[in-house]
């Protein structure tokens, strides 16, 4: 193998090695996408009901979720208006 051909080999091995870590991260993006949407899907119909019984503003429906022990997205038990504004506006 000449000299001249070792920096096109590495620069191919890089680039084939940045397309697969493109990729995965690709994949776990859209992964996450998929579970914030079923999050969502099944939280929703919460916030709707609540909104309903006369609940309007966002502390007031973080403070009913928190009283109907609804876990947020990563499990916690307190909610927080910025948490029922990010799920309202997405």
């Amino acid at each position: 193998m000449d000299m001249d051909e070792v920096p096109s080999i590495t620069r191919r091995r890089i680039m084939k090695e940045n397309h697969k870590m493109k990729n995965s991260w690709d994949a776990m993006s859209k992964a996450r996408t998929e579970r914030y949407q079923a999050y969502k899907k099944d939280v929703m119909p919460i916030i709707k009901e609540i909104q309903a019984s006369g609940v309007k503003n966002l502390q007031g429906i973080a403070d009913a979720l928190t009283d109907k022990k609804i876990k947020t997205r990563y499990g916690k038990d307190t909610w927080y208006p910025s948490q029922v504004k990010n799920l309202l506006e997405r």
